[in-house]
């Protein structure tokens, strides 16, 4: 994603693609898998032939839908040490019909290099020369990470992403491949705070895997590529896997492609030999890689790490609750209804016009890996390809059902210590209302209503099958997992009550949200006022604190926002392309805003990331005045449901936004609470 700013936008650009991956990956949980009937033959313990692998995989790209949606792809079927199959489909390069090689030609796999950053900690700790369990204080060559919480940060948490860092993302992770972005000035650029006690949450840190990075490189004291070139891809015979873009690797890398399937200009990843997430590779290179992680370590005569170091990384144990997998050191669990009752673990990547993952079944040494060179359809593809896979080849539970103890149901009084709103970790706007019922919970996000019975203390099912649990840490905090996959959510404290919204109010619940979010910080008052307009400054304040985008350090573009206690809020928004000014020269921010002006600027929001990238719902049927220019807009924010009780639809099914009306803070509250 680029966006160009009135400021330097790469701070911008940074936070948006972090939300937007976050987003996808929430919506990556909800496409219903499609089923297509196959005449082959089902083998029996998984993939073993590999012209029968070659047809399973031929037939799912041959699919009408998988075709629609496809640049280019390569996919690695491995088993029993042997590569069953390394195929390309597609194109690297569309505009010269240039076909993908599995044996040349480039992907980027963005965060599968996270997996190679814990593999080469791991060697550092088979060799002594770093502990797993101690602080990282002393791996840091002087850098001091603040730390609020007395409480140990170690590598361990920083493999498994439960650092506590207030921020982590960093300002920035692609520009101009002339552009050098060196390990140790942007770990040192971009430092965090420790907020929360090291190893109490769960929320997916790159920042973190950076840092580790920087630590291989201090103790081994060589570059951290030249450390993961000479320990793991040159014993591998990865012989065409780079950290670093280079002129040649370039000219190999496959051209992206983002989510309209446009083509994208080649970029370079920062740091510029990123461990988060600048590894490029092929797929020849990735069987092996692959190869050596179902057998011990070992590929021939070559060994990059113990069994048993093996092990510990794919250990999925970093969990809110045992019957949900977790995460390991560079793995991790997507799309566990899928996975047919076998044990696997996976690593998946994205970046800007690049998606991969790779899954491995350890206990049935098989491996399946697939890079795409477009943002379209690209989690789609992933998953029904994963599912495809393991329905044809592991076909149901591995072992007989065990007899369980039966659910536990707590009473509503028991489980209203459950209730409140809970706050991402990762993404704020993202959260959930918790309300406890007769036998489980009701739970409202931005997908709907959920109804979960109750399995066991704190763990919890949906209608579907699919889990949810809490993580109680004491003294009344608690964390909620539930359908969003790269980090848990927070319960908020509670709310201090307005003199002017009582319980029953039929706003309550959305001003009481508002203020929990910590929307209303710059206020400052007892009452909440829910029938007076709310300002053009206060809307814009409250989004902008509601996305948790970084502040402009820019002068405000319009002389009458400058004494605005929102100066800077406005002055993001103007950068991002979310407001104009009234004037060329005014913002008007002491002006109410206009119903219409509210929608147009959360549909703005929508597009640039901000909110869910689920499935558009139809088209709004609209009556009422609405001006052409905001009519979209309009639109947007009535078929997605940003409103209150101010708005019903009549028996025809129309609605009236009153869009020409001013927007009661009642209202604008209502709007927050339903976004995303």
């Amino acid at each position: 994603m680029y966006i160009r700013s009135a400021f330097p936008a790469s701070k911008v650009r940074k936070t948006l693609l972090a939300l937007l991956i976050a987003v996808l990956l929430i919506a990556a949980l909800f496409i219903p898998p499609a089923v297509y009937a196959t005449e082959t033959k089902v083998p029996q313990g998984g993939p073993s032939d590999p012209k029968e692998t070659e047809s399973f995989i031929d037939s799912f790209f041959n699919r009408a839908d998988i075709q629609a949606k496809l640049a280019g792809a390569v996919i690695v079927v491995v088993k029993d040490d042997r590569t069953l199959l390394a195929k390309g489909y597609g194109y690297a390069d569309a505009e010269r019909q240039t076909p993908v090689d599995p044996g040349s030609t480039l992907f980027r796999l963005a965060s599968l290099s996270k997996t190679f950053t814990a593999t080469a900690v791991m060697q550092l700790a088979e060799q002594h020369k770093v502990d797993l369990d101690r602080d990282i204080g002393g791996y840091l060559n002087g850098l001091r990470i603040p730390n609020n919480t007395g409480a140990p940060l170690t590598l361990k948490h920083l493999m498994t992403h439960t650092s506590g860092f207030d921020q982590t993302e960093a300002d920035t992770d692609e520009g101009d491949p002339q552009d050098v972005y060196p390990l140790e000035t942007f770990v040192k650029d971009n430092l965090p705070t420790v907020i929360r006690k090291p190893g109490e949450a769960f929320s997916y840190d790159n920042y973190a895997y950076d840092l580790l990075g920087y630590i291989v490189q201090n103790v081994s004291g060589k570059p951290f590529d030249t450390i993961v070139a000479d320990h793991i891809f040159t014993p591998l015979g990865m012989t065409d896997s780079h950290l670093i873009l280079t002129p040649d690797v370039q000219k190999r890398l496959a051209v992206p492609h983002d989510g309209a399937g446009e083509p994208l200009p080649q970029y370079a990843t920062f740091p510029n030999n990123s461990p988060d997430g600048g590894l490029m590779s092929t797929g020849a290179d990735m069987a092996r890689f692959m190869r050596a992680e179902l057998n011990g370590g070992k590929l021939g005569d070559a060994s990059i790490l113990s069994a048993q170091s093996i092990r510990d990384m794919q250990q999925l144990d970093v969990s809110i609750h045992p019957d949900i997998p977790g995460v390991g050191y560079g793995f991790e669990s997507s799309f566990p209804e899928y996975a047919n009752g076998q044990t696997v673990v996976d690593k998946a990547g994205v970046s800007s016009g690049f998606q991969a993952q790779m899954w491995l079944l350890p206990e049935r040494q098989t491996g399946l890996f697939i890079a795409l060179n477009s943002a379209q359809q690209a989690r789609t593809i992933r998953s029904q390809l994963f599912k495809s896979f393991m329905d044809h080849y592991f076909p149901g539970s591995p072992n007989p059902p065990q007899e369980t103890a039966p659910p536990i149901s707590q009473t509503k009084d028991q489980l209203r210590r459950l209730e409140g709103f809970y706050r991402d970790l990762r993404l704020p706007m993202w959260h959930y209302d918790v309300v406890a019922q007769v036998g489980g919970l009701l739970i409202t996000d931005s997908y709907g209503t959920h109804r979960l019975k109750q399995v066991k203390e704190l763990l919890f099912e949906d209608e579907s099958g699919r889990k949810a649990a809490f993580k109680d840490v004491g003294e009344g905090k608690l964390y909620f997992s539930y359908n969003k996959a790269d980090s848990w959510s927070e319960k908020l404290p509670g709310p201090k009550p307005f003199s002017d919204v009582p319980d029953n109010h039929p706003y309550a619940r959305f001003i009481y949200y508002v203020q929990q979010q910590g929307l209303l910080g710059k206020e400052n008052s007892l009452a909440f006022h829910p029938d007076q307009p709310i300002t053009r400054a206060q809307f814009v304040g409250q989004l902008m604190k509601l996305s948790d985008i970084p502040l402009s350090p820019e002068p405000e573009s319009f002389a009458d926002a400058a004494q605005s206690p929102y100066a800077a809020e406005i002055q993001t928004a103007l950068a991002l392309g979310l407001v104009n000014g009234t004037t060329r020269d005014a913002f008007e921010p002491d002006r109410p805003i206009i119903r219409q002006e509210a929608a147009v600027i959360l549909s703005r929001a929508l597009l640039l990331g901000f909110g869910s990238a689920g499935a558009v719902p139809q088209k709004a049927a609209l009556k009422g005045d609405t001006d052409a220019w905001a009519l979209e807009g309009v639109q947007t924010v009535v078929a997605r449901g940003y409103f209150g009780p101010e708005v019903v639809a009549d028996a025809t099914g129309a609605v009236d936004y009153h869009s020409k009306q001013p927007m009661l803070r009642k209202e604008a509250a209502a709007m927050f609470y339903r976004f995303p």
